[in-house]
């Protein structure tokens, strides 16, 4: 916090002895002579204080008021749009993602495009000629814990048209540290990229086996009470009799997405050494998600058949994954993939491939237009939110699979994003 000391010097107005009184002359005392008790003649002068400066010390008190103010924390948060990132850049010399390793069916080094290298925070290239982009974007946030808004932030975010304003206590609970959330948004960051390289790769034919593993059971669920941490999950058995292995990161989230809620499934477990079936009534997912959930909470232990790493400091969040997915299938494909358009996007990323939603859209949509952007990937669960907020000049496209999004890249590449689906209000 800054802190400005304010010095103020205080002039009194004395009366003048009665030497300085005889001096005067005597049309300027005779308005301010009064005599005493003991004769003495004592004289003052009464003066009026001009209009400029009760003005100066009315603005002056003013100024000192608003200066205190500043400093004043606000129960606020304020969203605003924040840098974006091109997914195929580096950033001095390093690449934003960089990919390594052999092929294991032919035993050869893995071909992957060299990253661009213009710094990948720089301004996008706008129909120049130049490679194209793949840009993740990014929510400027003030006001969070540790990081109190003060009232001028608050005077300066109403009056910007892109920034959002929300209740303190509607983004984070009261007793929240900012270490607390920088970590919750660095753990989300990491689970972003370990998704993100599942599903580019699946997307690519790669397989990616994995361990999993029950962390323990949602409350409330009918799984709550009849499975245990540790258990290994080796398969599902669904209503119609068919086991379904549980083999790679995304097999339960697909086998589950086409499971209706309510559904009684076996979950083929190895506890202890043991092999066990545990029946499981499934429960609903997310508002707008596909099939039904299992009531119980996944560690995916993933072998990646590939060494892949991402250069990015000081974002935290879920909201890259789609982006990072799109990043790793580009480097993996020979030649660029955007045709030379810039294109940026946001949305979760899931091991089998789904696009979820995300916060602060609006606020997204604007950073990508700000940098140069032409092409906009929305999740489809947040259209509502697109429709009417779409800054001139962008086209947005609604996602819901890596495999859309992918879709979408060739197709804007070829010529064809015309075609490509845009959000609708539901």
């Amino acid at each position: 916090m800054v802190r400005h000391n304010v010095q103020v010097n205080e002039n009194k107005d004395t009366a003048p002895s009665a030497q300085d009184a005889d001096t005067a002359a005597p049309a300027q005392r005779s308005h301010a002579e009064h005599v005493g008790a003991n004769g003495a003649r004592l004289a003052g002068r009464r003066r009026e204080v001009p209009l400029w400066a009760r003005l100066a010390a009315s603005g002056a008190a003013l100024a000192l008021m608003v200066v205190g103010l500043s400093w004043v924390p606000v129960p606020y948060v304020v969203e605003s749009p924040g840098p974006t990132f091109n997914v195929l850049g580096s950033d001095s010399g390093i690449p934003m993602i960089s990919i390594s390793g052999t092929d294991p069916t032919s035993g050869a080094d893995v071909a992957v495009d060299a990253p661009q290298s213009s710094s990948y925070a720089a301004k996008a290239p706008s129909g120049d000629g130049g490679p194209g982009q793949l840009r993740m974007v990014t929510v400027a946030e003030s006001g969070g814990p540790g990081r109190r808004l003060n009232f001028l932030q608050l005077v300066g975010a109403t009056f910007d048209s892109r920034s959002r304003i929300l209740d303190y206590d509607s983004v984070y609970p009261p007793t929240a540290t900012q270490e607390q959330v920088d970590n919750a948004n660095q753990a989300q960051m990491q689970s972003s990229q370990s998704t993100s390289q599942v599903a580019a790769l699946e997307y690519l034919g790669w397989r990616v086996p994995a361990s999993v593993t029950i962390a323990g059971g949602v409350e409330g669920t009918d799984a709550a009470d009849k499975v245990a941490q540790g258990d290994v999950l080796t398969a599902i058995t669904t209503v119609d009799g068919a086991v379904h292995p549980v083999d790679s990161a995304s097999a339960p989230f697909a086998i589950m997405s086409r499971v209706p809620v309510g559904d009684t499934v076996r979950l083929s477990v190895q506890r202890d050494g043991d092999a066990l079936e545990i029946p499981v009534t499934t429960v609903a997912g997310e508002e707008g998600s596909e099939g039904s959930k299992l009531g119980v909470y996944l560690r995916i232990d993933a072998q990646l058949p590939l060494d892949i790493s991402f250069n990015l400091e000081n974002v935290g969040g879920p909201s890259a994954g789609m982006m990072f997915s799109l990043g790793i299938i580009d480097r993996l494909t020979p030649g660029d993939m955007t045709g030379g358009a810039v294109i940026a996007g946001t949305g979760t990323m899931n091991y089998d491939g789904r696009v979820g939603a995300i916060g602060g859209i609006q606020q997204k949509m604007w950073g990508a237009k700000e940098d140069g952007a032409q092409w906009f990937f929305a999740p489809a669960a947040n259209c509502n939110e697109v429709v009417g907020n779409i800054p001139d000049g962008l086209r947005v496209v609604r996602v819901a699979t890596l495999g859309e999004a992918a879709d979408a890249v060739h197709a804007i590449a070829q010529g064809d994003g015309a075609s490509l689906p845009i959000c609708t209000a539901r």
